[in-house]
């Protein structure tokens, strides 16, 4: 019997929203791979993380970081749970804009208006259109 086989696990797609007004700072300057969440991680290392940052009026929606879960410990911020941390993964600046995807929209609504906080993203074009943004600005950071 091939271990191999019988524990592939599928690696989930998670989001997490930072809404400046809320958390008293821009998503700028949030300066490494962590996020704070009032939810259960357990279960979660080895899952991808997209750190997303709304802004002003109308709502414009930027993709500040995606990460892959390295680590979960107790959130030393009482007002929330656990604290996630990841070291592969990048922080973007600029933020690449998420308005004119096509499949924005409907994750906006998947989400709650991004009401639920750390959640599974269930749609996979969703999943697909980020990680065509990752490659992109991944690549056009190493080149720029």
């Amino acid at each position: 019997m091939n271990l191999l086989d019988t524990t592939k696990v599928k690696m989930l797609d998670y989001v997490v929203y930072h809404k400046a007004e809320k958390m008293g700072y821009a998503a700028l300057n949030i300066n490494n791979l962590a996020i704070y969440t009032k939810k259960s991680t357990d279960g979660k290392k080895g899952s991808r993380i997209w750190l997303i940052a709304g802004e002003g009026k109308p709502r414009r929606y930027y993709l500040r970081a995606s990460f892959l879960i390295s680590n979960v410990m107790h959130s030393d911020k009482p007002e929330f749970i656990s604290k996630i941390t990841g070291t592969d993964g990048q922080l973007f600046d600029p933020m690449p804009l998420l308005n004119g995807h096509a499949w924005m929209p409907d994750f906006v609504e998947e989400q709650g208006r991004f009401a639920f906080g750390f959640n599974k993203i269930k749609d996979e074009e969703v999943i697909k259109g980020l990680r065509q943004i990752l490659v992109a600005n991944t690549l056009r950071s190493m080149n720029g």
